[in-house]
């Protein structure tokens, strides 16, 4: 089994520190160069191997990575904004070595690295919205129907994954306004298809938050476009979205006056993403 690490990104003059981090695990990387060109201020080691994708949108950089892969083969994504945990590839390689044949995925913690001051307002609750994941200490089977693993920390058996389509160009960053959730509805074909999605604790990335993303304005933006897919996947309905958006936000006032900023700002986020499921069906089309 050959286990391959991914990183798909439109900005290689910025990706050194994620692959500088596998490289020094000694992990083999394939870089996906997303709508740019090769030569777009790349700088690489030789562990490195380049493939591009010309159109635009995550999802399609992933398949590209797919499309390189043997059936047998593991392909672990990590976000461009991600930096590997120290002990990252041997977690990782040891968590599909004791993996039984039915598991399919396989995704671990991802920890926030702010490079700024964090927020007053940023509850612990409210850090998945910047894609950090943490399911405990322990291994165990989920049911993406319910709980996911992320993509910024998520591998696949690639035959697997193939069988089931691989990824929805419709949904990623990049492609349409669905912005989110392609490796949740991969996760959640394969669990269809009797596979088995597990969180293990080992392999764990940081995920880099710079402070342009935990400003209220940015932070609420993000949420929005995240309600958007969920509203265009079907995730959730525009009924249970309309109660959760008035409960949400006649309750923010109430957070606002008692000077609870992590509170109303947990209450705005939930409008926000109930916002976008009920104009998912505009948006999702431009």
């Amino acid at each position: 089994m050959a286990l391959y690490a991914c990183v798909c990104t439109n900005r290689p003059a910025s990706v050194a520190p994620c692959l500088d981090a596998l490289s020094a695990q000694g992990a083999e990387v394939l870089l996906i160069l997303s709508g740019v060109s090769a030569d777009a201020g790349l700088a690489r080691g030789d562990q490195v191997r380049v493939l591009t994708e010309p159109r635009p949108g995550l999802s399609r950089a992933r398949n590209r990575a797919l499309a390189a892969c043997e059936d047998g083969d593991v392909i672990a994504f990590v976000d461009d904004d991600a930096i590997v945990g120290e002990g990252w590839l041997d977690a990782m390689r040891a968590a599909w070595e004791r993996a039984e044949p039915r598991v399919a995925c396989v995704g671990g913690p991802i920890r926030p690295r702010f490079e700024g001051e964090r927020p007053g307002w940023l509850s612990e609750r409210l850090l998945p919205v910047l894609t950090t994941l943490d399911h405990g200490a322990e291994a165990r089977d989920l049911d993406p129907f319910t709980t996911t693993v992320y993509g910024a920390n998520v591998a696949f058996r690639a035959g697997p994954l193939r069988d089931v389509g691989g990824f929805d160009p419709g949904l990623g960053h990049g492609g349409r306004p669905t912005g989110f959730g392609e490796e949740d509805e991969a996760e959640r074909a394969l669990y269809r298809a009797g596979y088995v999605v597990r969180y293990e604790p080992g392999p764990w990335v940081w995920h880099v938050i710079p402070p342009e993303r935990t400003t209220r304005a940015a932070f609420l933006r993000r949420r929005l476009r995240y309600g958007v897919g969920l509203g265009a996947r079907g995730g959730r309905g525009p009924g249970g979205a309309a109660r959760q958006l008035a409960t949400s936000a006649a309750g923010v006032p109430v957070a606002a006056a008692r000077g609870d900023e992590a509170l109303a700002m947990e209450r705005a986020t939930r409008v926000a993403e109930n916002a976008g499921v009920l104009l998912a069906p505009v948006l999702a089309r431009r």
